[in-house]
């Protein structure tokens, strides 16, 4: 596939990589204005915004041969790259990148230098081609990375923006494809139109916008649970600390209500020690009396005493500011041990009067009920006292940080505030510390992107070889149309221009030359074809010469040329003949030699009647051959005594009703052969027709029966003669059988319903039969010729068109027409061998059915030569003399046996 993308469907993958990397830019601008500082990264990083814009114009301005855009996209990358390093290195932002700087750095530096160099030197090319094998082997260093093959020491971060990651392989790799297709196609102008540009970036711009919308929700996702955890968090303390601050008003109010010091001592000793048994987060009490004097001290605040924890100045000062109310600290020192404490003081008055505090341990890390949080394993949670005190919330051991410290640890992080008790808005910064989850789901978002591209291309591709087959389909119906040796109408499109004109002139004066040249047949012969085509083409020139410029000119076949014009006079027609007859005259000086012809020309006019075109070309051909039997090098005008042979045709007009009534017909059968295998694969009816006891040449009687109607009636005689022999002989049931359709039995009434009642009739099933049409199909085509052939399709019928390029049946016909199978006419066979033009124009016939899907049968096969021609250029249905003739069913019986 990828050897047959030619260069404007490159560039028009270049503009989808340029629209891609504006898109990406556009989309995290709008990003960093909707969401900034709510989510734990960018989905799109800082630098990146800025650096794909100026990347993807830099392309754009590549593509459009632009100097200075792409200067400025250079200087535009580098101004980044500045800013960048700047904030990364002097202000610690780490968030701005999802690389390491160093990669950076050469990215940006890379595509920077290719934008200030042409790849129109040695060295420029050179620079383009180390830039971009650099850009892959990144692209293979980042995605890699995205997914999970690289250790983090090799990311450079100890957590990575997995998303961010996986948008940059794909840009990184896609960039690397533009410049490598705009290196190759560098001196090239060609830009893809408006129209497919527009419908490019729109698929582009859908499928990096879904890729975003499902990468922001998944990150959406995290980062709210990263403030669900925070709340939870906050709700815990505030719920655990309220519990203790009840507890000690009660036990307060126990003490205070003591009788004696007898009573009170053992309520102290009943309520610490039950207290403690019930509370895991409770490590130990210690009594003090008014004068700090510890009373009392058990557990862990035993140890707590004899670590001097509670011998610092700051907290005497504290103890010593007692009043009635309950207090709660954090003990600072705790913290940087394995034992972070909470104390809550506790005081109250003996029952002589003496105050006393009861200080209660609490363990911090047992404020949290860490069970509860297990689904938000993935976020470490940190309360902040101050930018130099933070506690981790974790349930273990953490130990206390700065913000600065945890800014180093990890670049993706929430902070928000909860509020605590009667404390006021306290901080909390929820950072991310198992990337699993985004990394997974950055992997699959990836194929998405990965998606788009592969979509883009097949729409690209699919778009260049449309636009590429309809180049090679506009040169077919050219050469369909147009001879290919003169430049003129062949019959068949000269007959439908012919047709058309018949339609305007209204009682306009018409006229049609037949011009035959003289003695050409020995000049062919004796010369060769070359030259013989290189005179027709000579004389095709000097004929337009001497025609009106809104003539027809066609050459009818091999010698001879049909004029059409409508002359202002009887004399113009005698001034247009004599010019042409002077100018054949000339003599022709070709490769060398000089060459010398007349021509015999029938002239045909309406005088004033109303008479079709293809009346006009009979009445001139019957003129010319008068003018040839006369010695030619003259015009001869049509006049009616010339027309003796029309009274055979009404003789055989009647002699053809009477047979139609006595239903006097025969079928005979001509075999289609496989040219791999020489099996037989189906036969084609063909309908013969015995007068006085002498077969009348089809061409003869159908041709009255298509002019007189009478085609219909004979049509549905040989079909029934047909569907009887297949459901009589099972070997006929066995392949196709191809019988012939009337352009007239399908526009004149409803022939597939006709169709479907015989073959009921008859229990013949619609695959069993193909349906070869005339050229009169082509002549009247109509919505509703077209309708019926789709309905003998949906029935099951095969669709044939018969003697294809000899009548009306024209290559514009076959995208349109709703035919499986093309038959090459025998005017196409004859001659192939030793024609090179013919063969060319046949080769591409071939080729454009094929490209149609239409199965191709070539009739005329006399000789192995043609056979062996026909089987190189891939067909594999043909029939002809060579293999059989047409033959009784009987024969053709014994013929399927054997």
């Amino acid at each position: 596939m990828f050897h047959r993308v030619s260069s404007s469907a490159a560039r028009k993958f270049v503009v989808a990589v340029a629209a891609l990397f504006v898109a990406t830019g556009i989309i995290g601008a709008i990003e960093l204005l909707l969401y900034q500082n709510e989510l734990l990264m960018a989905v799109v990083p800082q630098s990146l915004i800025y650096s794909s814009s100026i990347v993807g114009l830099g392309l754009y301005a590549l593509l459009y041969r632009s100097k200075w855009g792409t200067w400025l996209a250079g200087i535009g990358l580098l101004t980044v790259l500045a800013a960048v390093a700047w904030m990364v290195e002097v202000q610690g932002n780490m968030r701005l990148i999802a690389l390491p700087l160093t990669y950076v750095a050469l990215l940006l530096c890379g595509t920077a230098l290719l934008f200030f160099v042409k790849p129109t030197s040695v060295l420029g090319r050179g620079l383009w081609r180390f830039g971009i094998g650099s850009s892959i082997l990144i692209f293979l260093f980042t995605q890699l990375s995205v997914w999970g093959l690289f250790s983090d020491s090799v990311i450079g971060f100890k957590q990575a923006n997995f998303i961010a990651l996986s948008l940059i392989s794909v840009l990184v790799l896609l960039g690397a494809t533009a410049l490598a297709i705009l290196l190759r196609t560098y001196r090239e102008t060609y830009v893809p139109r408006t129209r497919s540009q527009i419908v490019i970036i729109l698929m582009t711009i859908i499928g990096v916008s879904i890729w975003y919308s499902l990468s922001l929700y998944e990150l959406k996702t995290q980062s709210e649970k990263a403030e669900t955890k925070i709340e939870l968090i906050a709700q815990m303390i505030d719920e655990t600390l309220n519990v203790q601050r009840n507890t000690a008003e009660q036990m307060q109010q126990r003490f205070v209500a003591a009788q004696d010091d007898a009573t009170l001592s053992r309520l102290l000793e009943l309520d610490t020690t039950r207290f403690e048994a019930d509370n895991p987060i409770v490590r130990g009490f210690i009594l003090y009396d008014a004068q700090q004097q510890v009373l009392m001290s058990n557990g862990y605040a035993t140890e707590f005493l004899a670590a001097n924890m509670l011998a610092s100045e700051r907290f005497l000062d504290w103890l010593a500011t007692a009043e009635q109310d309950i207090r709660l600290i954090v003990h600072g020192t705790s913290l940087a041990t394995n034992n972070p404490t909470f104390i809550v003081s506790t005081p109250f008055t003996t029952p002589v009067g003496e105050p006393q505090q009861l200080l209660t341990l609490l363990d911090v890390n047992k404020v949290i009920a860490t069970n509860y949080l297990s689904y938000f394993d993935a976020m470490d949670t940190y309360l902040q006292f101050s930018p130099e005190l933070l506690i981790s919330m974790q349930g273990t051991a953490a130990g206390t940080s700065t913000f600065t410290e945890l800014k180093q640890r990890s670049s993706h992080f929430i902070t928000s505030s909860a509020t605590i008790g009667d404390s006021g808005p306290i901080t909390f910064h929820s950072v991310l510390s198992d990337y699993s989850e985004i990394q997974n789901g950055a992997q699959l978002d990836q194929l998405l992107l990965w998606l788009t591209f592969a979509f883009v291309f097949i729409y690209i591709l699919a778009e260049d070889n449309a636009v590429r087959a309809a180049k090679r389909q506009h040169e077919l119906a050219y050469l369909a149309k147009h001879d290919d040796i003169t430049g003129l109408f062949r019959r068949d499109a000269f007959s439908g221009a012919l047709a058309l004109r018949d339609q305007v002139t209204g009682g306009r004066n018409r006229n049609l030359l037949f011009v035959n040249l003289d003695g050409f047949k020995p000049i062919n012969d004796s010369l060769g074809h070359t030259l013989g085509d290189k005179v027709l083409y000579e004389t095709a020139r000097r004929i337009e010469t001497c025609v009106p410029h809104d003539a027809l000119l066609a050459r009818f076949s091999g010698d001879e040329f049909l004029v059409y014009f409508e002359p202002t006079s009887e004399q113009a027609t005698q001034e247009v003949a004599e010019c042409i007859l002077q100018a054949v005259r000339k003599p022709y000086e070709i490769d060398g030699i000089d060459i010398h012809l007349s021509a015999s020309i029938g002239s045909a006019s309406n005088d004033g009647l109303t008479l079709e075109g293809i009346h006009l070309i009979q009445h001139a051909e019957i003129a010319m051959s008068q003018a040839k039997q006369l010695g030619g090098n003259l015009m001869q005008a049509f006049v009616n005594e010339m027309a003796r042979d029309y009274q055979q045709q009404v003789r055989l007009r009647n002699a053809l009703q009477i047979a139609l009534d006595k239903k006097d017909f025969q079928v005979f059968y001509q075999p289609i052969f496989n040219t791999e295998t020489r099996a037989i694969t189906g036969v084609e009816s063909l309908v013969r027709w015995q007068l006085n006891g002498e077969f009348i040449s089809p061409a003869e009687f159908i041709e009255i029966a298509e002019n007189t109607g009478q085609i219909i009636p004979l049509g549905e005689q040989v079909l029934d003669l047909v569907l009887s022999d297949i459901k009589r002989h099972q070997e006929l049931q066995q392949i196709k059988v191809t019988v012939n359709v009337s352009a007239q039995q399908l526009q004149r009434y409803d022939f597939p319903r006709f169709l479907a009642g015989r073959l009921d009739h008859y229990q013949v099933a619609a695959s069993n039969v193909t349906l070869e049409l005339t050229e009169g199909v082509f002549a009247g085509e109509t919505a509703s010729t077209i309708t019926a052939l789709q309905r003998l399709r949906d029935m099951g019928c095969n669709v044939a068109i018969d003697d294809f390029g000899t009548g009306f049946s024209s290559l514009s016909y076959l995208n349109r027409l709703p035919a499986d199978i093309i038959k090459i006419d025998r005017v196409f066979t004859h001659g192939i061998a030793d024609d090179p033009e013919l063969f060319a124009v046949v080769q591409k016939i071939i080729e454009l059915c094929k490209q149609l899907n239409k199965r191709v049968v070539v009739e005329g096969i006399e000789d192995e030569v043609q056979l062996q021609i026909f089987e190189q250029l891939g067909v594999e249905r043909v029939q002809g003399f060579f293999f059989a003739r047409p033959m009784p069913i009987e024969q053709l019986l014994k013929l399927l046996v054997k």
